[in-house]
């Protein structure tokens, strides 16, 4: 995970509450970082939508 950061996190900003400390507001600049989007800018939980389980190859 430590190389993961050091190769893909260009820059690092605190936005606000710096005397949180790690709990601070961070804007990160990343370059071919692997995400994945838990929860979507319209609050859409993508848990919640995939916490049925998949049933391959069983046909109801």
């Amino acid at each position: 995970a430590a190389r993961l950061a050091l190769d893909c996190i260009k820059k690092v900003e605190i936005l606000d509450f710096e005397e949180l400390g790690m709990e601070a507001v961070f804007k990160i600049e990343v370059v071919d970082f692997p995400a994945f989007i838990v929860v979507d800018d319209k609050g859409n939980d993508f848990f919640a939508e995939t916490s049925t389980p998949l049933h391959i190859g069983v046909k109801p």
